[in-house]
């Protein structure tokens, strides 16, 4: 029994860095340095752990007991895209199902927004924004509350999928993704460096607030919410709108990198924990195993 829950364990901890290690060199198309690998203090901790398998085991034992907290770890047995389910510490959720995607850029994203046809009404108020709505495997929302524990419980990577009516496919990646909680209006608090094919038009909604229709906090003497139809980190409005009505092309799903006179028939949101964020986990659990 031991030898299973240690080689599960070695798969996990491989099974992250292979995926960083290899989403890194495909953006940077640099071979792989050291910087790419686990740190040496890590392997060196993994070793000398190595002599105290009562200790792994008993670690072990403990976190199967508990739920993942990402896609990352809930699916880093299958890499299977599909439905599955988490935990929220920070809001107390202790069963929450989300959709893994790992068929895009090596995987354990969590889908925070999707927009694939006009069946779920997205212009809503800011409970509803708050809470969540739609279906986990189609037109969705998580809902605020749920992404500021998200992406405050360890730092979050963003990647933003687009698709044109035509067929035409593009991409929005930022390092990092950090939003504020209720009493700042859910604010966009930090966007990291771009990369990709769509052009950056969230660059310009950072550091706004949240607004609905029946919570206007935008910049503008307009009520955007209302003017656009649906929530969004508007200014005075937007460069970039992801949840405008489907198939409008005057109110409708926008990026306006992408210079096109339509609104896009496809767009999915997704974040995962960065590298930096899982290095720590590692070293936290690693540690916690060393002394017990």
């Amino acid at each position: 029994m031991f030898r299973f829950f240690f080689i599960m364990s070695l798969y996990y901890i491989l099974s992250f860095q292979i995926r960083f290690s290899f989403s890194q060199n495909k953006e940077t198309n640099k071979i792989c340095d050291g910087d790419c690998d686990v740190q040496i203090g890590v392997v060196a901790k993994f070793i000398k752990i190595l002599s105290f398998p009562s200790n792994i085991e008993k670690q072990l034992a403990s976190n199967r007991a508990s739920k993942w907290s990402s896609c990352m770890e809930a699916a880093a047995k299958s890499w299977r895209s599909g439905i599955y389910k988490i935990q929220l510490e920070k809001i107390n959720i202790t069963d929450l199902e989300v959709f893994c995607e790992e068929d895009v850029d090596f995987g354990g994203w969590i889908v925070v927004q999707r927009r694939q046809s006009g069946s779920v009404d997205f212009y809503r108020t800011w409970d509803d924004y708050k809470e969540g709505f739609g279906d986990v495997r189609g037109n969705y929302w998580i809902g605020l509350e749920k992404l500021y524990a998200l992406t405050n419980s360890c730092e979050q990577e963003l990647h933003i999928q687009m698709k044109t009516r035509q067929g035409e496919k593009y991409y929005a990646k930022y390092s990092e993704f950090l939003i504020g909680d209720e009493s700042e209006s859910y604010a966009l608090k930090k966007l990291g460096i771009y990369n990709g094919t769509a052009g950056d038009s969230l660059k310009y909604h950072s550091g706004r607030k949240f607004s609905t229709y029946d919570r206007d906090n935008d910049n503008s003497a307009d009520n955007c919410a209302k003017k656009f139809k649906g929530g969004w980190w508007f200014g005075g409005c937007y460069a970039s709108h992801l949840n405008g009505v489907y198939g409008d092309d005057k109110v409708g799903i926008n990026w306006l990198e992408i210079e096109i006179d339509e609104s896009l028939a496809f767009v999915q949101m997704m974040i995962r924990p960065t590298q930096n964020c899982w290095r720590r986990i590692m070293l936290s659990n690693l540690h916690r195993a060393s002394f017990r």
